[in-house]
């Protein structure tokens, strides 16, 4: 897990990106270096959650086109008025759309992404990016609304620290499954490059097959799917059912008795994570029931994989790696305590 580093970034391309100012070849381009470049796709999915929330009061009348000039005004003017800004250093408004954009978010990155208000919304939400390469490990990622996030390879999220309190709203380029938190007063949006997802509390899969085509496959609840430049492009998908986007082209169909979700728990990596949120996990994958006698081991912290095996052998693993002990029973429990 990481956030931005600003050493090894190439603003002005990725800001032009952003700002939809390049031109076809260059773009083509910048998609194929975007696919194959796990950490520039990291990058930019942190970027463009940036910008959307500069730029969130800039929408034009048509509501899906952001003004640049009304954007870095609400930006810099607000830091002119705080003080951290003089008169001087506010760039003029004749300047391209894509450096308004690069200066806003190198402003904000630099003065730590926090302490902003533009138009009402906070920007000083701390964001944090997770990738996983091209190995067939499943990287699991359990958020702070306890909804969980199992990556594919070569995939990235972005997401904050802390939800706002209104919404959940996670960023995802490549492959995720996610179990998701049921709250009505909260709902959970995922953004992609082709479609935006809506949830209350449900499990779905999403897979980027490339930069125009892409899958949105529901295990259980319902989700609203609003496809991205295209006319008519809301759709709801409910239990068992898949959309398939390609060049424009959408088919919705049922598949709940073909459609494979269990890669994810084939190879399980869990990172610097908390026995408590490995164990909630597991216990939603296996039919064995995992516990802690003592509470305080619930804080004992893991790094490990668990390569296609049985709860008995992950129990194993864990007591070794964690120098605890575990009790099993007949009935599929296997409990975790201290050792005397």
């Amino acid at each position: 897990m990481k956030t931005l580093d600003m050493h090894n970034i190439d603003f002005e391309k990725i800001a032009r990106y952003l700002a939809d100012e390049m031109e076809r070849d260059e773009l083509q381009d910048f998609r194929k270096e975007l696919s194959r470049n796990l950490n520039l796709k990291a990058e930019v999915v942190t970027m463009e959650k940036l910008w959307a929330d500069i730029s969130s009061s800039a929408l034009t009348d048509n509501d899906s086109e952001v003004d640049t000039n009304i954007a870095w005004e609400n930006l810099s003017g607000r830091l002119e008025k705080d003080g951290l800004l003089s008169s001087q250093e506010r760039i003029a408004t004749g300047f391209p759309g894509w450096l308004k954009i690069a200066a806003s978010i190198l402003l904000v990155i630099s003065l730590g992404m926090a302490a902003w208000f533009i138009a009402g919304i906070r920007s000083d939400v701390q964001l944090l990016t997770l990738s996983t390469d091209d190995t067939d490990v499943t990287l699991i990622q359990k958020l702070n609304d306890g909804s969980v996030v199992y990556m594919g390879s070569n995939s990235a999220i972005s997401f904050p620290k802390e939800f706002e309190k209104q919404q959940r709203k996670i960023r995802l380029s490549g492959e995720a499954f996610f179990d998701v938190s049921h709250n009505p007063e909260q709902p959970f949006f995922v953004e992609t490059s082709l479609a935006d997802i809506e949830v209350l509390g449900t499990s779905f899969n999403i897979r980027e097959l490339d930069v125009n085509s892409m899958e949105i496959f529901v295990e259980t609840g319902e989700v609203k799917v609003n496809i991205k430049d295209m006319e008519n492009n809301i759709f709801f998908l409910k239990q068992g059912e898949l959309l398939k986007i390609k060049n424009g082209w959408v088919e919705k169909s049922y598949a709940a008795d073909i459609y494979n979700t269990a890669w994810r728990k084939n190879h399980m990596q869990f990172k610097d994570e908390t026995l408590e949120n490995i164990l909630s996990v597991l216990n939603k994958n296996f039919p064995a029931q995992m516990m802690v006698e003592h509470p305080e081991l619930n804080q004992r912290k893991l790094t490990v994989t668990f390569y296609n095996t049985s709860p008995e052998v992950i129990g194993e693993l864990i007591a070794i790696s964690l120098n605890i002990e575990l009790v099993t029973s007949d009935e599929n429990v296997i409990t975790f305590r201290k050792k005397y």
